[in-house]
């Protein structure tokens, strides 16, 4: 059976994308991530429980919670005593929640590429969604991810990223018998946009580039023998 690492919120999100991949016959391997900054990671376990229900133990497994707040401290670091000249300058029109947003999803990245190679796994889904308007969750930066990934050998699966709204993505459920409602952990520091804004992508792509990506291959390194992937080893 095909694996992939599904990084799981409890969210419908992450949730739906756990099914469609068990329905296109992966075994999913979910992991939850905490930056110390969030509410409510103990209703995770819920969720697994309700894949397990579903699908059976053979098709889902999970990792449990993994910390990411050092990898996640040491992305923001340079940023946070910048003034707002210097981000102009340097960077672009950012706001402080998209860059939370940056920092911490690529924290999760950097932990799931160690993963993979930890457990020899070569494809990690995300549930991100366009519709959602946060700007980690746009082609722009979507690319960026993929590409990172590739560099590491690894396939980015985003099974729900073009779903257009809440209602299209409640009828997923529905079909399947699935009541649409989930037990998410709430992130105190990152919020979407009100809109789409080409400023903030360009910035934020900016910021990936030439403050936070120098630093991925450094972070694998350093934390490769860290026993992320135990639980499931």
């Amino acid at each position: 059976m095909k694996k992939v690492i599904v990084l799981f919120s409890g969210g419908k999100d992450s949730m739906l994308s756990s099914i469609l991949l068990i329905e296109k016959g992966y075994e999913v391997i979910l992991v939850h991530y905490d930056n110390s900054f969030e509410l409510g990671s103990e209703n995770i376990q819920k969720g697994y429980e309700r894949l397990v229900k579903k699908y059976g133990k053979d098709k889902v497994k999970y990792l449990g919670i993994k910390k990411i707040d050092a990898i996640f401290r040491t992305f923001i670091k340079s940023f946070y005593n910048l003034k707002v000249d210097k981000i102009l300058n340097n960077y672009g029109k950012v706001t402080i929640s998209q860059f939370n947003c940056l920092a911490c999803r690529l924290s999760m990245y950097v932990t799931t590429i160690i993963l993979c190679k930890q457990l020899n796994i070569s494809s990690v889904a995300d549930g991100a969604r366009k519709s959602q308007l946060f700007a980690i969750e746009q082609d722009e930066m979507l690319n960026l991810f993929k590409d990172l990934f590739k560099e590491y050998k690894i396939n980015l699966l985003l099974p729900v990223k073009n779903l257009e709204d809440d209602f299209e993505e409640k009828n997923e459920f529905l079909i399947r018998g699935i009541i649409p409602k989930v037990n998410e952990s709430q992130c105190l520091i990152g919020m979407p946009l009100s809109t789409g804004d080409e400023e903030i992508l360009i910035a934020s792509a900016n910021i990936y580039k030439k403050l936070l990506y120098p630093k991925i291959s450094d972070l694998v390194e350093r934390y490769m023998n860290v026993g992320f992937g135990d639980e499931y080893l």
